[in-house]
């Protein structure tokens, strides 16, 4: 009978084996047989797509001691960098850079600040975007007295004309 003991060709050239079938099929439930890969009979020298193999096909149910894709540990310290659990901190943050443009600052600076100090009472409860909100809050109060002091220099001007 034909691929009874075979080996797997990776795309890289590599081969692994001879095994039985029934081990090609258990590497393929542990994840270790690329859907890409070559079955070779040993005793003939066919070969054939692991994609011709049914059993090989289907894909392996997930294994039970298999860590998460990211860890509480990995979660963590992205939820620091990106305080995705506060919004209002993100809105501050982002309202606060964007508003350094001179033309968006009358606008961005005040919605910055009002984010800010309401992603820093979240940030109290939840531990998360205090960074963020004291960016969007000081970046914010710097924008809007920059506006104002624009806005003075403009009517100084306007009354000496």
């Amino acid at each position: 009978m034909a691929f009874e003991h075979v080996k797997l060709r990776t795309f890289d050239g590599q081969e692994y084996g001879p095994v039985s079938m029934q081990e090609l099929i258990r590497w393929h439930a542990e994840g270790r047989v690329p859907h890409w890969a070559t079955v070779i009979d040993v005793h003939t020298g066919e070969r054939r797509p692991v994609r011709d193999f049914p059993a090989l096909v289907i894909p392996p149910p997930p294994l039970s001691n298999t860590p998460a894709a990211t860890s509480p540990t990995q979660q963590h310290a992205i939820n620091h960098l990106i305080p995705t659990g506060n919004s209002s901190s993100l809105v501050a943050y982002y309202c606060g850079i964007f508003g350094v443009i001179p033309c968006l600052s009358p606008v961005l600076g005040p919605i910055a600040l009002l984010f800010g100090i309401s992603g820093l009472s979240v940030a109290k409860k939840i531990n998360v975007g205090r960074t963020h909100s004291l960016v969007g809050i000081i970046a914010g109060s710097l924008e809007i007295l920059l506006s104002i002091a624009i806005l003075i220099a403009i009517i100084v001007v306007e009354i000496n004309e």
